[in-house]
């Protein structure tokens, strides 16, 4: 059974959206609501930065680590 898109699944179709700030808690449920809502997001781009004694590199391994069921890349 096909659905048909809403608005806001259709302005994400096929984007790359940019986001700071996704490591927060308002940014991993803007995350979260993205992958499972808009699933033709062509790419999601997330900022990361060091922060409280750790690399970005170690808040990008933690980030990936974080229950969701669905298979992501991370590039570093």
């Amino acid at each position: 059974m096909m659905t048909e898109l809403n608005s806001v699944q259709k302005f994400y179709a096929g984007k790359t959206i940019f986001i700071t700030g996704g490591s927060g808690f308002m940014g991993k449920v803007l995350i979260e609501k993205l992958l499972y809502s808009c699933s033709d997001v062509k790419e999601l781009i997330i900022l990361m930065r060091p922060k409280r004694g750790k690399s970005a590199s170690q808040r990008v391994e933690d980030f990936a680590k974080l229950p969701v069921s669905l298979n992501f890349e991370v590039t570093i």
